[in-house]
């Protein structure tokens, strides 16, 4: 382990702004903002980020895929690949 807080983990200040689809297996997802899309034509490029340990349970993930979303013009998709029972949920 890197560091003791390692696996107690820290929430990032802020609040997700994008939103959870059931039918992506409840992947997150943070569009592009609205007033870069041109006509509604689709993005050509999007972002995965990959969570850690702590999943989608804690905001962090979101927050990032929301400010990266915004600076990088394009969506950015969060799987949920601990299908809802990340670290703290596990019963090892």
């Amino acid at each position: 382990m890197s560091c003791p807080s390692c696996i107690e983990g820290h929430v990032l200040p802020g609040k997700p702004k994008g939103s959870i689809l059931p039918e992506f297996s409840n992947a997150y997802l943070s569009p592009r903002p609205s007033t870069s899309k041109a006509e509604g034509a689709p993005s050509k490029r999007a972002v995965i980020i990959l969570t850690d340990v702590f999943g989608l349970q804690i905001p962090n993930p979101k927050i990032i895929a929301d400010n990266l979303a915004e600076k990088l013009n394009c969506d950015v998709w969060v799987p949920d690949y601990f299908n809802g029972m990340p670290l703290q949920s596990l019963s090892l």
